[in-house]
């Protein structure tokens, strides 16, 4: 295909650079050129021939054409006369100075599409010219939509079908897909690929030409270097190597996971489930590493976490382990972008480079939590879709699968299994309390128990791990525990002891809090109106000294603390597993819980599957100190499925409607229906003063700039004034690094409260940039020790404060 068939000469510009001209013809060409390297650098061709044959084994040579010339064509409207003489200020076009549209992706896609219709009309057999067809269409709709966002191509193509071509009828195509195209996953995938590809291959064409900046390294293991960890990490594990106690068992599951993984090499996803203080962190880099090494074309690691404190606590282990050969990337919204000097000629250009390593996973290990990975795997914007392509060939590690929303369960682990088989990733899940999600699948080969039910038997039920932690059932089927009760039962623990009481509603923990905090020493409380110097504050005091932390279900959330002594409000049974990973963590001496019900768990957990299958029944009891989570996940994921499995308005389930967006690809649908966190809120900015002396081990204070400080604290006025400066600069790139680093810093001046409805307006705030309001006078609102009195704040009673 020569782009003179198109019409494409030299008259025709694609970008402007000052007074210098790239003509349209030399775009399209390293554009086509970046794709080859990024097919190339992941291996990518067997991937993406594999999907279609799954897809038209007979037309296959035909669809990857046209796949690749989505690519390839994509800029060719850019010949429009109008963006010519508007945009490019292209003097040969001069007389369509006054024209209307000078849009360019929508005529492009009209003429890519015209370009194959003649081709795919010379087909007689009915099913493979709609197929053909609805494919593409499907490849024509990511050139209209690389500027912008996925919709829905259902929607999309029935308003602009009489732009498009009247003797096709696409409406009656797309209602009859399910007589031509059954590949619903493979399909979705296929496309999500494309316009990755496509818009990452554009991307770095543009910036090459824009910013002089070339793009060959993206950020990949090659196999001396995986040669490297694996020696580095094997001089780190022979110093931990024991026979004896605790360790004797973190060795034998160890080497139960390797050699069970060895054993099915050929399969994608592997459950890791072990015991907290087994040793899950250190056995999965040593089975991600055992994979890269197995694996020729597997090139790139990913660690994903539900929260920021556990991704931070990794990155330390792999930099004790590594040290400085392995280039590992923490990326998400508190993370500055890290900006390197090296082999940067400029400033632009060293900002340029830093920005595009974060945007596109430029390291060849990423730790990075959930939300960033979901929005990868259904995102709808470029930014969302960017890193996709580096996910195909990667190990990829999943950490408490189970904090995930359980409606969704289903329907991910179904996208789990076909994102991995098609685009050959490696997914470890790993978890103390792990549901085995491939119940909801009719194929279950491509699933692994790395630690086989024997060991596992063993492991739970040794008294290392199973009498860690000693439980008392402190619940009354008559009577509610109480807040003078609870007080009663601290006084008689020996105050030497490091104590920790949870609370599932935060107003019970702000007065059982202020209950305690005048009568017994070395009182905190940790809720989600903490901010992160605090928190830390607090876990730096608990590794030190004995003290009581009265907290919410933050506590759950990966923080690094080991208590002797805990309470807690019952809630749902891995909860529960998770608080007791609390306690004793190190399983050095002697640890107890207690467990109480105070408040009610359905206003909390709301629809939520594993109501009901609670401690206040004996059998769940049983199964916490036994921990027999499988009984337990069993069940709820027999409720996930029956639940899904209703119909609704008596036509589908929940499930057909599921599996109708994918089918229709409704990227829009599909987005929202995966959503992680679906809660609409408010972020408040109050711009009060840290006194950084007091807090130790928080990576933002180390080396703090001046330019924020007021007398040796860290100042919220000259960080929201910093903030407010970045307009000012002029560099795309460089603003987003600047952003990134002021986030970084903004974090510890701003919460978040619930957009309870569309009309919903906040109490009071000063002004608002960028979607963050700032609240000047803040005292009020603010405690000495940084937190934020929500109630004071919203002016809430009791009854609806959560």
């Amino acid at each position: 295909m020569l782009l003179s068939d198109f019409g494409i000469d030299e008259r025709f510009f694609a970008h402007t650079r000052g007074s210098d001209k790239e003509t349209l013809s030399a775009h399209l060409s390293l554009t086509c050129n970046y794709y080859q390297k990024i097919v190339t650098c992941k291996n990518l061709a067997p991937l993406i021939d594999a999907i279609i044959e799954q897809i038209d084994s007979k037309n296959a040579l035909l669809i990857k054409e046209m796949f690749e010339n989505a690519i390839f064509l994509h800029d060719l409207g850019k010949k429009n006369p109008c963006f010519q003489a508007k945009k490019m200020l292209n003097s040969l076009f001069k007389e369509h100075l006054n024209c209307g549209d000078s849009s360019h992706s929508n005529r492009g896609t009209l003429e890519y599409i015209h370009y194959y219709l003649p081709v795919i009309n010379q087909i007689k057999d009915d099913n493979t010219f709609f197929r053909l067809t609805y494919i593409l269409y499907n490849f024509a709709y990511h050139i209209d939509k690389h500027h912008g966002y996925l919709g829905s191509i259902e929607t999309y193509c029935c308003k602009t079908q009489k732009e498009r071509d009247e003797h096709v009828d696409f409406n009656n195509i797309k209602n009859q897909i399910d007589d031509y195209l059954d590949k619903k996953f493979e399909f979705y995938i296929l496309n999500k690929l494309l316009f990755s590809l496509l818009v990452s291959s554009d991307y770095y064409a543009t910036t090459d030409y824009m910013s002089g900046l070339k793009t060959d390294d993206f950020g990949v293991f090659s196999n001396s270097k995986k040669q490297k960890l694996t020696e580095l990490f094997s001089t780190f594990t022979c110093k931990l190597k024991s026979d004896k106690g605790i360790n004797k068992l973190r060795s034998e599951m160890f080497q139960e996971a390797e050699e069970n993984l060895l054993k099915n090499l050929d399969k994608n996803i592997f459950y890791l489930e072990a015991p907290t203080g087994s040793g899950k962190t250190i056995t999965s880099i040593n089975l991600a590493l055992k994979l890269l090494e197995h694996h020729e074309h597997l090139n790139k690691l990913l660690y994903i976490f539900p929260f920021n404190t556990l991704v931070e606590q990794t990155k330390n282990v792999f930099d004790d382990i590594f040290k400085n050969e392995l280039s590992i990337e923490v990326i998400n919204s508190i993370t500055p972008i890290n900006v390197s000097e090296k082999d940067q000629e400029d400033t632009e250009s060293k900002y340029e480079k830093s920005y595009v390593n974060r945007l596109f996973f430029h390291a060849p290990a990423i730790i990075t939590t959930h939300v960033a990975l979901f929005d990868i795997f259904f995102g709808t914007s470029k930014e969302d879709n960017f890193p996709l392509w580096q996910l195909a060939n990667s190990v990829i590690i999943l950490d408490e699968i189970q904090s995930y929303n359980n409606h969704l369960w289903w329907y991910m682990v179904e996208f789990f299994d076909k994102y991995a088989s098609l685009l050959n990733m490696k997914i470890i899940i790993m978890s103390a309390t792990l549901p085995k999600l491939d119940f909801f699948l009719e194929e279950k080969n491509n699933f692994v128990a790395l630690i086989g039910d024997e060991k596992k038997r063993d492991l739970f039920q040794n008294a290392l791990f199973k009498d860690r932690v000693k439980i008392n059932f402190l619940l009354d089927k008559t009577e509610k525990m109480t807040i003078p009760k609870l007080v009663e039962l601290l006084k008689e623990q020996p105050k030497e002891k490091k104590i920790l009481f949870e609370f599932i509603k935060k107003q019970s923990a702000r007065e059982f809090y202020n209950a305690i905090k005048d009568e017994f020493e070395n009182v905190c409380e940790l809720s989600g109106d903490d901010n992160k110097a605090y928190r830390q504050y607090v876990i730096n005091k608990s590794k030190n000294e004995p003290l009581i932390i009265v907290a919410t279900q933050v506590i759950e959330a990966g923080v690094d603390i080991d208590m002797d002594i805990g309470f807690k409000d019952i809630s749902t049974i891995d909860s529960e597993e998770q608080f007791m990973g609390r306690i004793n963590r190190s399983c050095l001496r002697e640890g107890m819980v207690y467990f109480f019900d105070m408040d009610d768990a359905e206003k909390i957990y709301r629809g939520d599957n594993r109501l009901g299958l609670d401690l206040k029944t004996p059998k769940y009891q049983d199964i916490l100190k036994n921990k027999e989570f499988d009984v337990y996940y069993g069940e709820v994921l027999e409720r996930i499925k029956t639940d899904k499995s209703k119909f609704k308005s008596g036509l589908m389930t929940s499930h057909n409607y599921f599996e109708e967006a994918i089918k229709k690809l409704n990227y829009k649908k599909i987005k929202e229906e995966m959503t992680l966190i679906k809660s609409d809120t408010f972020t408040l900015y109050f711009p009060f003063q840290i006194d950084i002396t007091l807090y130790q081990n928080v990576k933002e204070f180390d080396g703090l700039d001046e330019c924020f400080q007021t007398d040796g604290k860290l100042d919220g006025h000259k960080v929201w004034n910093a903030f407010i400066e970045l307009n000012e600069i002029e560099g795309f790139a460089e603003k987003e690094v600047a952003k990134s680093h002021i986030y970084a810093l903004m974090q510890f001046f701003t919460f978040n409260i619930l957009r309870f409805n569309d009309k919903y307006v906040l109490p009071h705030y000063d002004e608002e940039k960028g979607g963050i309001y700032l609240v000047k006078d803040y005292a009020e609102y603010i405690t000495e020790d940084g937190k934020f009195n929500r109630k004071k704040y919203l002016g809430l009673k009791d009854d609806i404060f959560l």
